[in-house]
């Protein structure tokens, strides 16, 4: 809640909380939405129509810009620099960003005071963001965020939002992460209301069995044009209004953090009779790509930052060629992060968008590292390929898959009602012909499958690591 406490905000009765609820979405409206933000948003409406060489000489003036500062200002950066021998005149396009070494996580940890801008004022000072990864690779990673920053996050997410058809006014669900209701209530409401924002925030932490009615009760009574979250908490929610034979029509759904598997794009998509607009942003703040209505992939957003996909190596790799993605943020001048090795893999489509615009279209972000199955013979399946075997398994509430070597893997599962032992007969043979003989499947049964600190899910998660080349 930034700068509101969450243990005193959970003491306070649900009334109390709406209106402080509010009132912090009040000091957030005039920080990241007000003339800054509308300046901003005019220019990057604008830029999405823009040439595609417009585009990259955007990037290459504003990287310049970057290195120049990170050079004079920031300590760990004049130190690279100087050992790699190099100068901001070294550096004035994007391909010229290999002459750096890859920015790593333990880069980070190690240096972050270095990595601060040593020319921020007070009042800049007192006016940055602590941001933080969610955690869920089990290491999670500090930072800071200007203003600027903010702002051209808030500006990028709304440039997808009117692809959608949606404008800022309209009203919105959202169920994601954050604990708007203490964890520890077992009673209803198991949300709150953000008045500034028109926003309903759903409990991503409630939803079981027997509250779920109550969720479709309040989203019936509230009527908002469109709904956001975490792709399986809408998932969630979408299997038990199809379970009821019920729909609840909306303009448009949006997913983001973690991977939107095919399946769940099909039911959400049904229960919700709308199309989902997918997006792939980072807390790091060096990339965002979005879904535009014409549906055929995510956009890099280019004036948000420079995506580069790598080998093991580091080496650029070609059009169409899966890779580590390797990203520098243009707007954090409190603490840039150039070069920034992300701990995902993607490759860069060779096909063109129909929407016209030149922001190139990138792979489904389902290859997270540790989302990725291997087998003994070196594949690598994706987990979109692996949500095949459970589309026919109605009797199966949730189920996660880890592979603990190349060996094993144990798939965890929530049976529904009328789970039967067919029911496990047909998934090992379907699994077995996707992941081969050889693999080991176990299968655990248990009541719930955990969530991260901040509500997320991960479908798979694979303990062997993979090598690109």
């Amino acid at each position: 809640m930034g700068y509101l406490s969450q243990s005193i905000y959970d003491k306070f009765p649900n009334p109390i909380q709406n209106v402080l609820l509010s009132s912090y979405s009040f000091y957030i409206n005039f920080e990241r939405y007000g003339k800054k933000f509308r300046k901003k948003y005019a220019e990057f409406e604008k830029n999405q129509w823009l040439d595609y060489e417009q585009l990259v000489e955007y990037q290459n003036r504003h990287l310049r810009d970057l290195i120049k500062h990170a050079y004079e200002d920031v300590p760990y950066y004049e130190a690279i620099m100087k050992k790699e021998k190099l100068k901001p005149v070294d550096i004035k396009k994007r391909e010229d960003l290999i002459k750096l070494p890859i920015l790593t996580r333990g880069d980070i940890k190690k240096n972050f005071k270095l990595l601060m801008a040593k020319n921020l004022g007070l009042v800049s000072k007192l006016r940055l963001v602590k941001g933080h990864t969610s955690g869920t690779t089990g290491s999670p990673l500090e930072f800071y965020w200007d203003t600027n920053t903010c702002v051209v996050n808030n500006v990028v997410d709304w440039r997808q939002k009117s692809w959608a058809g949606i404008n800022i006014h309209d009203k919105c669900a959202v169920v994601l992460g954050r604990t708007i209701v203490p964890i520890n209530n077992k009673k209803t409401p198991f949300w709150r209301v953000n008045k500034i924002h028109n926003t309903l925030w759903l409990s991503a932490f409630h939803m079981k069995n027997e509250n779920l009615q109550l969720y479709i009760e309040k989203l019936k009574e509230y009527k908002p044009r469109y709904i956001e979250g975490y792709p399986s908490t809408l998932y969630i929610l979408a299997k038990f209004l199809l379970s009821s034979n019920e729909r609840f029509p909306l303009h448009a759904i949006f997913t983001s953090s973690e991977t939107l598997h095919p399946l769940q794009r099909e039911i959400i998509e049904d229960a919700f009779r709308a199309k989902v607009f997918d997006f792939y942003g980072l807390a790091e703040r060096v990339i965002f790509a979005s879904e535009c209505d014409a549906h055929e992939g995510h956009h890099l957003n280019m004036d948000y930052g420079i995506t580069e996909i790598v080998n093991e190596d580091g080496l650029p790799l070609g059009t169409g060629k899966m890779g580590w993605i390797v990203a520098t943020g243009l707007h954090n001048y409190a603490m840039p992060l150039i070069r920034y090795k992300v701990n995902d893999v993607t490759a860069i489509k060779e096909k063109k968008c129909t929407c016209s615009r030149k922001f190139p279209l990138i792979e489904d972000i389902t290859t997270k590292a540790e989302d990725i199955i291997t087998t003994k013979d070196g594949k690598f399946i994706s987990s979109s390929v692996l949500t095949h075997p459970f589309k026919p398994l109605v009797n199966i509430i949730e189920s996660q898959i880890i592979q603990e070597d190349l060996s094993n893997i144990i798939i965890k599962i929530v049976k529904g009602l009328y789970y039967k032992d067919e029911d496990t007969n047909l998934l090992l043979y379907e699994m077995q012909k996707r992941i081969g003989q050889e693999m080991k499947i176990k299968l655990e049964f248990v009541d719930k499958i955990e969530r991260s600190a901040n509500g997320k899910f991960r479908w798979v998660i694979s303990k062997v690591p993979i090598k690109i080349h």
